[in-house]
């Protein structure tokens, strides 16, 4: 008899055993399944709109003449977006001139020419494909044209011919011949800016065999200021009664549309310390697109965009 009861209570403790289990395993797969019931589901929420802007991949091919080999260049097509300088107050009335470098690759970006009324100057890279073609269409457009030329920098990674570029090392003869043949290829331009020249506008000797080329020719210099503290060329245009101007803003170092328009507000305040500024960008989709946009807007807050010739010094001593 004691036997059977103590089989009777492990057979008892066995069954609770077995039913607490089961209750344990029922509430854990109960508690499973209703924090999973959504999964099978996907809740698409409302969020804030964003402005896409689209980057193609396609590079244009290079183009050459003699050993002058364009960089390449992403094409870039951009949506017009709101620019930093919508938040800036209107009324400062600053005097703003923009220099677009590095024509002559391409056609391209001409209809941009038309398409801002407001004044431009072209500088255009002289020997090129399509370098008249650009200063035909400055022309027909209104636009300044200028001559960008090339200067010998400290560093490049760029490939020119020995005459491209205006060298510290080349005599007199040299510099000057080269001069002659560009300003006979270019008959348009009304003035000149220099394309890299880092270590050519820091050479007296240089500098003076050039600015008295374009003297001579009636046209002007707008220092680029690739080398901003040893530049001679301020100073020697001041001595020969050049007219004469320096960039204040470089727009599009960096390629992208956030830093362009921070650039663009470095020339507002600019223009509104100073009552002007000049800004050098290039012939580039992107930086062209923005001035499109932006252009109109400046002008409604009281900029004024102007001719650079509007902004040269020693204009009334020759």
């Amino acid at each position: 008899m004691a036997k059977k009861g103590k089989s009777s209570l492990i057979d008892k403790k066995s069954l609770v055993t077995t039913f607490v289990v089961l209750f344990i395993f029922a509430l854990c797969a109960g508690i499973f399944l209703f924090l999973n019931k959504d999964k099978g589901s996907v809740t698409r929420h409302k969020g804030t709109p964003v402005e896409k802007v689209e980057l193609s991949e396609n590079i244009e091919p290079v183009e050459k003449t003699g050993s002058i080999s364009k960089i390449k260049i992403p094409v870039v097509s951009v949506k017009p977006k709101r620019g930093f300088i919508r938040r800036l107050p209107p009324g400062s009335k600053g005097k703003i001139a923009f220099i677009l470098d590095d024509w002559g690759y391409r056609t391209t970006n001409c209809h941009f020419l038309k398409e801002i009324k407001a004044p431009l100057a072209i500088s255009i890279l002289p020997s090129l494909r399509h370098s008249s073609d650009i200063m035909k269409c400055a022309s027909v457009y209104d636009k300044d044209t200028m001559l960008h030329l090339p200067m010998e920098p400290y560093h490049t990674a760029d490939k020119y011919p020995d005459y491209y570029l205006l060298k510290t090392t080349m005599s007199p003869a040299k510099v000057e011949s080269i001069l002659e043949d560009t300003f006979k290829k270019m008959p348009l331009i009304i003035g000149v800016n220099n394309h890299m020249g880092s270590k050519a506008t820091e050479d007296r000797n240089l500098m003076k065999l050039v600015l008295k080329k374009i003297k001579k020719k009636g046209l002007f210099f707008v220092d680029s200021m690739t080398a901003p503290h040893h530049s001679v060329c301020a100073a020697l245009a001041d001595e020969m009664n050049l007219p004469f101007a320096k960039r204040d803003v470089f727009l599009d170092n960096v390629n992208t549309r956030d830093a362009i328009e921070k650039q663009m507000i470095d020339v507002v305040e600019k223009a509104t310390r100073q009552g002007y500024a000049i800004a050098i960008g290039h012939d580039r989709t992107l930086t062209l697109q923005v001035l499109k946009d932006d252009i109109p807007i400046l002008e409604k807050q009281g900029f004024e965009i102007v001719h650079i010739k509007d902004l040269l010094r020693n204009t009334n001593n020759n």
